[in-house]
């Protein structure tokens, strides 16, 4: 549920997992847990790569294209819907570029555009704002500079309008992140 785009009826992707709220009551156990999700995790993703990379040594422009379109598509969901990205963005600014490093190095701005008058008010004028901020191009590269960008203008839309932040994705728990990091 969290990695669902309701504007478009889709998900970010094929498989996600999402622990939320997890606590067995046993730190050890719940270490160990966590440990072997993330040494599975990574010697899974290292197998589907190699038997994906030795299956298909080159990539065709339409291969291409389908990255690109799911980069927009990631890129989208980061920025509207992934209240953990927001809640960073919300708490401080030291960290922008690192908050936005899983962003993909391009996105397709005709993409984003076809988009934008799928979202609801005001989630619609946050990806016009974020696109505004985009280098000049089709693809657009998400630079440095532009992460650093497309953060104040996330930090400014919420801001502006906080009710947008019940428009995010959530789980069965909202966390109040945000609201941990005040004075």
């Amino acid at each position: 549920r969290y990695f669902y785009i309701p504007s478009l009826n889709r998900h970010r992707g094929l498989a996600h997992y999402y622990l939320e709220a997890f606590h067995s009551g046993d730190w050890d156990a719940d270490a160990q847990l966590a440990e072997r999700l993330i040494t599975g995790t990574i010697d899974t993703y290292a197998d589907i790569l190699t038997r994906q990379w030795a299956a298909h040594p080159t990539f065709s422009p339409a291969d291409q294209a389908a990255q690109l379109a799911y980069h927009s598509l990631y890129f989208l969901q980061v920025l509207t819907l992934d209240r953990g990205t927001t809640s960073g963005l919300l708490v401080h600014s030291e960290n922008d570029t690192g908050i936005l490093g899983s962003l993909p190095a391009q996105v397709n701005r005709e993409l984003l555009q076809a988009w934008v008058s799928l979202l609801p008010v005001p989630q619609d004028q946050l990806l016009q704002a974020l696109m505004e901020v985009l280098p000049a191009g089709n693809p657009a590269p998400v630079s440095e500079a532009a992460k650093q960008a497309l953060a104040q203008v996330s930090r400014d839309h919420y801001r502006r309008h906080p009710q947008a932040l019940s428009l995010q994705a959530s789980g069965d728990v909202v966390p109040p992140t945000v609201a941990n990091h005040r004075p």
